[in-house]
């Protein structure tokens, strides 16, 4: 089943619904999650293999950070390369755990500079909120320190915490710094199934993966294993659901002939036994896994 367009451009304003979210997630969640995806079947865009995929990772807070090095080091005999979205004060203070990043290959992206909204930096400030020219000093200030410390100009920028927090707003703001690209919606918020496509001021955006069993929450680790939400713990919980689900994630990714595009919480790596069981799935003659600047560079397909 695909589902209609119409109605998937309705569902994509409706993320505040709280009724339809409940009926959709506990009733058919990972098949609502399918129709979107089964839209792109038929559809050769990947250079003969089955899907695209990139790996993600948000650095928020200090323990994220301090976790860098090894997961660089566990990705090290992969043939696939991560992207890394830095937020420029822990860049200053721990700048060997971010260089640790750009030595093993992995690209890093812009998370601005105090992640507005974030409990230890800037708690209550909430990046949606902030005036047009605080969010442009919360950009260019990270990209500087990017520059100035690490030598490194990143290309996209990742606003903090999606949903509540997103504003077209930031497009036109990517544009006056040079940016490319920006990876700050969803695919339930969307309306391309999935893939990246062209936002408004020439800037690509590239939605994530929603949870298959969460159709309006993304992807992530920590509504896995840290939320305390109650619909979170009654319907998955814990390291072997998260990576069922990201064999789920795959193998529609595969079926449907789309992109699968995930971030992880660095401090959770840890938690999750089956890691390095998730990067032996990436290694794949059916899959495409790419950071977001090689989707770029390589000219991958963005929809209009």
């Amino acid at each position: 089943m695909k589902i209609p367009s119409g109605l998937y451009r309705w569902i994509s304003t409706q993320n505040h619904n709280l009724p339809l979210i409940g009926l959709i997630t506990f009733t058919f969640p990972k098949a609502f999650v399918r129709s979107i995806y089964n839209v792109n079947k038929g559809r050769s865009l990947w250079n003969g293999k089955k899907a695209c995929f990139t790996l993600s990772f948000d650095c928020d807070y200090p323990e994220d950070v301090e976790a860098l090095p090894d997961i660089v080091k566990m990705m090290e005999p992969y043939p696939f390369k991560a992207t890394f979205a830095a937020v420029g004060h822990w860049i200053e203070d721990y700048p060997k755990e971010h260089e640790s990043v750009l030595l093993g290959g992995h690209e890093l992206m812009n998370h601005t500079y105090s992640h507005p909204d974030n409990e230890l930096l800037n708690p209550g400030r909430k990046f949606k909120d902030i005036s047009r020219d605080e969010k442009v000093e919360e950009v260019a200030r990270c990209h500087e320190i990017c520059q100035r410390v690490l030598g490194v100009e990143p290309t996209g920028l990742r606003i903090p915490h999606f949903k509540n927090l997103f504003t077209d707003e930031i497009y036109s703001i990517l544009k006056e710094l040079n940016y490319t690209y920006s990876s700050s919606t969803w695919l339930t918020n969307t309306t391309t199934s999935g893939l990246p496509y062209m936002a408004s001021d020439g800037i690509i955006e590239i939605p994530l993966s929603t949870c298959p069993k969460h159709p309006f929450t993304v992807f992530d680790t920590w509504h896995s294993l840290n939320a305390q939400r109650l619909s979170h713990r009654l319907i998955h919980r814990g390291p072997e659901d998260y990576l069922g689900l990201f064999k789920d994630l795959i193998e529609m990714g595969k079926q449907t002939g789309s992109y699968i595009n995930i971030y992880m919480d660095p401090m959770d790596i840890k938690k999750i036994p089956g890691f390095e069981e998730m990067l032996d799935l990436l290694v794949d003659d059916e899959l495409e896994v790419v950071t977001y600047q090689e989707y770029i560079e390589r000219g991958m397909h963005i929809e209009d």
